[in-house]
């Protein structure tokens, strides 16, 4: 099922003044406070972008995942290192970094700013599924996206490559769309449901595409970080320190941080059944924001920030379901109080 451009740009049923004032409000009352939090962090440093930094300008050496190294460069360019802020990306993504991390750290810092805020404009503009206000209205209320934005991360990226790979698949070009869908390989815990959808529905060129950008991923990674370059990431993210505080994490592994491993794993399996019946059961687009919940639930390693690959599943939601419990809970996710309320458990 396919939305008509008409439908893809119908205004919400609302007067612009409002949509316009609640986009401010929520900029106000989510982003505001977010980033004045955040801005202790990023002046001295030590917020997220300084493990992505420092794998970059080790990329293409023995050491990339080296702690000693990685803390000797952090101390070196920004003056501060921390033990969660190591560099757990698939060597191919800091070696993307690199050209930005040989600048000085805090024109580094700030052209990661800039990046990721025209990736968040880029999403608006390409989203296919809804209006560009309903898009805007649910980025200005989302605590996911002002974390990832405040603090460094590299997760705002990921609605820019989920938008191109919609946007690409709706032009008539699914090889390419894949290959956009494959930069998402950055977190890729966080779409294991995604090439089960794309299966089902038989997207084959969109497959065929993802498994082409992931073959030179996979290139750029022997590259970066050798030939045994996945035993040396295994071992970076089985480093206890990049986990704190797992109790505040939006997953079955955060909610059960005191469970005993075995009943996560099973439940864990279960959401991923569950889900997977619901995907068979529904059009493309439902189903690609199911398989986007129920990743989110079963990842073992995600924060607030990570939650940002909500916003297109909402939008999702919005956009198609018929169903009215469905549509509140989208809108319940799209405010911050369930976000607040997971992070009291800190």
């Amino acid at each position: 099922m396919k939305l008509t451009p008409a439908e893809k740009s119908a205004p919400l049923p609302y007067p612009r003044w409002l949509v316009i004032t609640l986009c401010c409000a929520g900029l106000l009352a989510v982003f505001v406070p977010v980033f004045l939090k955040g801005m202790d962090k990023a002046r001295a440093g030590a917020d997220d972008f300084l493990g992505l930094y420092a794998g970059a300008r080790l990329a293409g050496t023995p050491g990339i995942y080296d702690p000693s190294l990685i803390r000797q460069v952090q101390l070196e360019t920004a003056g501060v290192t921390g033990d969660a802020l190591l560099s757990t990306r698939l060597p191919c993504f800091p070696l993307m970094l690199r050209p930005l991390a040989q600048l000085p750290y805090a024109t580094a810092h700030a052209i990661w700013y800039l990046l990721r805020f025209i990736a968040v404009i880029g999403f608006l503009f390409l989203w296919p599924y809804s209006s560009r206000w309903l898009a805007a209205l649910v980025c200005c209320w989302s605590l996911p996206l002002a974390a990832g934005l405040a603090n460094g991360q590299d997760a705002p990226l990921l609605l820019l490559w989920i938008a191109l790979s919609q946007v690409l698949e709706q032009a008539k070009r699914p090889f390419w769309a894949g290959l956009a869908l494959s930069m998402c390989a950055a977190k890729y815990h966080l779409f294991l449901l995604v090439p089960f959808v794309l299966l089902y529905h038989r997207r084959w060129r969109v497959l065929a595409g993802g498994l082409a950008g992931g073959i030179v991923l996979a290139s750029l990674c022997c590259v970066a970080g050798g030939w045994d370059w996945p035993a040396q990431y295994l071992k970076a993210i089985s480093v206890a320190s990049i986990n704190p505080g797992p109790q505040i994490m939006p997953n079955l592994h955060g909610l059960l941080s005191s469970a005993p491993l075995w009943i996560v794993v099973l439940l864990s399996v279960v959401v991923a059944g569950i889900s997977v019946v619901f995907i068979t059961r529904l059009d493309f687009p439902s189903g690609f924001a199911i398989a986007l919940f129920g990743s989110l639930l079963i990842s073992y390693h995600a924060y607030t920030a990570d939650a940002v690959t909500l916003v297109p599943a909402v939008l999702m939601v919005l956009a198609y379901s018929r169903a009215a419990a469905l549509r509140y809970a989208g809108v319940l996710i799209s405010t911050p109080l369930p976000w607040l309320l997971i992070l009291r458990r800190r």
